[in-house]
């Protein structure tokens, strides 16, 4: 299973999510809208990683906390997010070997995207670097991120890879 950050965001600017979401909305013109947030996400995923387990390979459960920094601007046509996130307290056991592993790093991207029946679609990538005793590995993640005018987000993985260092 894997979670991938989650935000969210409405049509209407003057709706500002709540909770541990600091968000601030300005109107950019009558055609664009903008809104800054930063969000804390639970992460949880199993990846298979070739090198780990002396080379043998193995699944490495990870999971954690992503800190997730953005900016969205949007259209009634079209979206777009720069995002910073980053890894705190993100570890991992290999479910063979017992090893420990650590994620170092996070990613700084953007996902592009277009307003579709009545909802934002559009994909991205993130990356995540992960150190262990024995092994180092990074993730990659392409996914396909879905808004709803009412604020109602789903991020679908298509496709994980890992890559040994």
């Amino acid at each position: 299973m894997l979670t991938m950050f989650l935000f969210s965001c409405r049509k209407d600017s003057s709706n500002v999510a709540t909770g541990s979401t600091e968000i601030a909305s300005t109107n950019t013109s009558s055609a664009s809208h903008e809104k800054y947030g930063s969000v804390a996400v639970p992460f949880d995923a199993t990846v298979f990683v070739p090198c780990a387990n002396g080379g043998a390979g193995e699944n490495v459960a990870l999971s954690g906390t992503m800190n997730f920094v953005y900016q969205m601007t949007w259209t009634k046509h079209d979206f777009s997010m720069v995002f910073h996130d980053n890894s705190s307290g993100v570890t991992g056991l290999g479910l063979s070997s017992g090893e420990t592993f650590v994620a170092s790093s996070g990613t700084q991207g953007t996902a592009v995207g277009s307003y579709e029946n009545s909802q934002w679609i559009g994909t991205g990538t993130r990356h995540l670097r992960i150190v262990g005793s024995n092994a180092t590995f990074s993730v990659d993640y392409n996914y396909r991120l879905i808004v709803t005018p009412d604020g109602n987000v789903t991020v679908s993985v298509w496709d994980q890879t890992s890559n040994c260092n």
